[in-house]
């Protein structure tokens, strides 16, 4: 009788233990409501032999359950070499980190700390960059993407289940085992407003980190990553995908709700011989990043068949489901006359 009791717990735990995680989990996971105590950005200043130099910012981004890379720079959301790249770990209630001459810790709100060789002393205090068309109300005349109530203006799979979730609070969040969102209307000349944010993936790299896109006329993709405190190149947030990387790494920390505002202009064709290529302006959080670009090809393409021509005719806008449960809101455009 004993042996039996203890092999029911252990079938029990076994069951238990192969019971996959809910939906309602991975979101707790993805989109934790407590992860903000160190990871983000802080300004401040350094202070040498009691001389104030110019601000000094940091990216603290999480890398792991307990461990952050403090990314220390001149200028926050500026294409300027860092200072340093730090390793930092959750010790007690505080970050702490030691190394490559660098000290300090964030505790009590604030990020201190300075350097063994010389002296420097560093304080540094929160900074939240925001939007300036976050929740910009789409004018009369414009197409409604998604504002939260429904998925009417996508063409969907044939049962619910097939497709994305809309979360409380009007969010729609990419469904990594579903595939992409095309819209039903086709277009050419638009202007487009979007809303985003990446979860958090402290474990995953590169082109696994949330990663997502927006495809104009289903053709030429603006990046969608968590590109957080990277340089930001040709495949990070806020590039046009295999052609150009952004002016400048706009990303802002996972979890927080960031913008894309295009300017597209569709290519012009007589008889599908191309007279001009299509277009862009981009800006990603209010920021310039792309200017008024050419686009001489599609961004996905195989190394059998080459890079896509652009479209000769009009096509639909795509969001990307490449494996991540990103998650977004607001999506409207304007649609112009050629």
């Amino acid at each position: 009788m004993r042996f039996a009791v203890s092999f029911m717990m252990i079938l029990l735990l076994a069951v238990c233990l192969s019971v996959p995680a809910t939906a309602a989990s991975v979101d707790e996971q993805l989109y934790p409501e407590d992860a903000g105590l160190y990871m983000g950005d802080w300004v401040g200043k350094f202070t040498v032999e009691e001389q104030k130099h110019p601000d000094v910012g940091a990216h603290v981004i999480k890398r792991s359950r307990k461990t952050y890379e403090i990314v220390f720079k001149p200028f926050l959301y500026k294409r300027t070499k860092p200072f340093v790249r730090l390793k930092a770990r959750e010790k007690g209630d505080k970050l702490v980190f030691d190394e490559q001459d660098y000290f300090g810790e964030i505790s009590d709100g604030k990020l201190t700390g300075g350097r063994h060789s010389d002296g420097a002393r560093f304080e540094l205090e929160r900074y939240t960059l925001e939007s300036p068309t976050l929740g910009l109300e789409p004018p009369e005349d414009a197409t409604i993407i998604f504002d939260g109530e429904n998925l009417d203006a996508f063409k969907l799979a044939k049962t619910i289940e097939q497709t994305w979730e809309i979360k409380p609070g009007g969010i729609l969040q990419a469904h990594p085992d579903v595939g992409n969102l095309n819209t039903k209307v086709r277009y050419r000349d638009i202007t487009l407003h979007l809303e985003f944010r990446t979860p958090l993936m402290p474990m995953a790299q590169g082109q696994e980190r949330a990663n997502s896109g927006v495809f104009l006329q289903d053709t030429f993709e603006v990046q969608i990553l968590d590109s957080y405190g990277l340089p930001g190149y040709w495949n990070d947030c806020g590039a046009l995908y295999q052609i150009v990387a952004p002016k400048v790494n706009m990303c802002l920390p996972p979890l927080q709700w960031q913008t894309y505002d295009i300017e597209y202009r569709a290519g012009r064709f007589e008889k599908r011989e191309i007279l001009e290529l299509p277009r862009i302006t981009v800006r990603h959080n209010g920021v310039l990043i792309h200017n008024d670009v050419e686009l001489p090809h599609g961004t996905s393409y195989s190394a059998e068949k080459g890079p896509s021509r652009p479209p000769h005719r009009p096509e639909f806008l795509r969001l990307q489901a490449h494996g991540n449960r990103v998650q977004f809101r607001n999506i409207w455009m304007v649609k112009h006359e050629e």
